[in-house]
């Protein structure tokens, strides 16, 4: 039997109705003969009764049922060595994807064999460009522009490529890292093992991205296809310190390797000092505007704190969050 030409691969934890949408879409996709793509839903011991909504409303999908909430790297892993395709897409189930969107992205990865990753646009619910569909990799001189306010205070034209997209850059160019909620790669680039072993969900897609570009493959971006991103929607199955804790951890995690101690210390003191600066503004805003959201923007800035200081004095710096991705 020939194997599949795509393997999109879901990893699932209790939200059974996007799930249903996001199947619900792919199974909608146009231009790609059923026999060529298979979908696998990884279900991460969902209790909402995801997993039977699987079996009775997509047959057609290849349910794993992994028995525990092993989080979003893992899930992939579970996922991929399950499938011989030689593309894999990886989608959130929070994601619904447009109709000519699967075929498109294989079209674009199959075509040239220099890609060994292409990221698609991502969208916000109500439509509008999400900025984390992809972006530069962290250094000290984006984060301290963006952490300390200097894009405020000096010319946009200083400005050093932001960790997350402050455009929506049209057609297709390369990029440092694209959003893991929507990522199609190609297994001679990636290997055996998708995501590093230290990472449970957040940074997981900027490790990868780096380590495929380190090897030679390009990593692009296309604006060409658009997928909705109904970005968070698993959060609310989350404690809120949990979730702050994940996307504190992840990203701190990729930035610490291979740099050393002044620049890791250099990292955690600039977020820290951007988000005192910002508990600070937005509780006086809170008192002298009261009627605007800047209360619940400064509790929202202390609780981070709480978070970043909680990671930075651990004994365990590298542990990442054990949640699992949105």
């Amino acid at each position: 039997m020939i194997p599949p030409k795509l393997a999109i691969i879901i990893v699932n934890w209790n939200v059974r109705g996007l799930l249903s949408d996001c199947l619900a879409a792919i199974a909608a996709s146009s231009g790609l003969p059923n026999e060529s793509v298979e979908t696998i839903v990884v279900d991460n011991a969902s209790t909402d009764g995801s997993a039977a909504m699987v079996r009775s409303d997509f047959p057609w999908v290849r349910l794993i049922e992994s028995g525990a909430n092993h989080g979003f790297a893992k899930g992939c892993q579970i996922g991929y060595e399950s499938t011989q395709a030689p593309f894999v897409m990886l989608l959130n189930p929070d994601t619904v994807v447009d109709p000519d969107a699967i075929a498109a992205m294989l079209a674009q990865i199959e075509g040239d064999d220099r890609i060994g990753i292409l990221g698609s646009r991502l969208r916000n619910s109500d439509g509008s460009f999400q900025r984390a569909s992809g972006g530069a990799f962290p250094t000290l001189t984006n984060l301290t522009w963006n952490y300390l306010f200097l894009g405020a205070i000096l010319p946009s034209r200083w400005a050093p490529p932001a960790v997350y997209l402050d455009d929506d850059p049209p057609g297709v160019r390369p990029i440092d890292w694209v959003s893991g909620a929507s990522l199609t790669f190609r297994r001679a680039a990636v290997g055996p093992a998708i995501f590093h072993p230290a990472y449970f969900m957040f940074g997981e897609d900027m490790e990868l991205c780096h380590r495929v570009a380190q090897a030679g493959w390009r990593v692009l971006y296309s604006a060409l296809q658009s997928i909705t991103h109904h970005h968070g929607a698993s959060f609310a199955r989350q404690s809120s310190m949990e979730v702050l804790a994940s996307v504190y951890k992840g990203p701190r995690v990729f930035f610490r390797q291979g740099r050393g101690p002044i620049a890791r210390a250099a990292y955690d003191a600039i977020l820290f000092t951007g988000y005192a600066a910002r508990w600070l503004l937005f509780s006086l805003l809170g008192l002298v505007r009261p009627g605007r959201d800047y209360r619940a923007m400064a509790r929202f800035s202390r609780r981070y704190l709480g978070v970043m200081a909680a990671t930075i004095f651990s004994r365990n710096p590298h542990r990442p969050a054990r949640e699992q991705q949105p």
